[in-house]
């Protein structure tokens, strides 16, 4: 199942990548994007002097973002190649690779992180063992950040069935769950955030911080962090 779906979208997103989209791809505007990246960066904490990787990276934007705050190092992940290769040919000083969330092995040799980014990258792959597989490349003391559409929100459930089985985004209670299960987690918080009915300024409402699924309405996108407590690993 995973393996197809990401399939399907490795083809949507090669053909995205050929046909010179706007650069905020399936975002829906440049607006939407900075924000996105705003709110994922402010989830994250201090970047400075942290390994960072950013899967699902696309043009690089984040990633160029994080290597600006001082990353020590930045990887930047995604599965479409040409998309891979643009990214190398135009910002060499951030290590680019091309690969699937869902090959352990690529994922195992990419390293150990302090942060590791998933910006709209979820809905895309099975997204409960691409979290419990990124989870152990975690360093003790660091953190998954994320943003991912909200399955219970009715414009995320149109799009969901416009794509047929292959856009399957989680929802609060189901991210409830999943961070129950991860060995190992200091804290975790989640919050929505909604468009808002006059976007001259900036498009989305932010909705407070929690730790359960229970938020005030079915926000359009969910952003979260799970952090990993210090401790030093067992040995293998």
């Amino acid at each position: 199942m995973a393996t197809d779906q990401q399939a399907k979208w490795a083809e949507y997103y090669r053909k995205l990548h050929s046909a010179s989209p706007n650069p905020w791809l399936d975002l829906s505007n440049e607006a939407v994007q900075a924000q996105t990246f705003a709110v994922a960066i402010e989830a994250a904490g201090a970047i400075g002097e942290r390994r960072c990787l950013d899967i699902g990276c696309g043009y690089g934007q984040l990633s160029t973002c994080l290597h600006g705050l001082r990353a020590s190092e930045v990887v930047g992940v995604d599965i479409v190649a040409e998309t891979i290769a643009s990214c190398r040919e135009r910002f060499p000083e951030i290590r680019w690779e091309c690969g699937s969330t869902s090959d352990e092995a690529f994922i195992q040799s990419l390293g150990d992180f302090d942060i590791i980014f998933l910006v709209e990258v979820l809905q895309y792959v099975a997204w409960e063992s691409t979290l419990l597989g990124l989870w152990e490349r975690v360093r003790p003391g660091g953190r998954i950040v994320a943003v991912v559409p909200n399955k219970g929100n009715s414009i995320v459930q149109n799009t969901m069935s416009r794509f047929g089985g292959t856009y399957l985004p989680p929802d609060p209670t189901e991210l409830d769950t999943l961070v129950a299960s991860l060995p190992g987690v200091e804290c975790w918080a989640q919050r929505g955030m909604g468009f808002q009915q006059d976007q001259r300024l900036v498009p989305y409402v932010g909705y407070p911080w929690v730790q359960t699924g229970a938020m005030q309405d079915p926000a359009n996108r969910l952003v979260f962090a799970i952090k990993k407590r210090n401790e030093p690993r067992p040995p293998a």
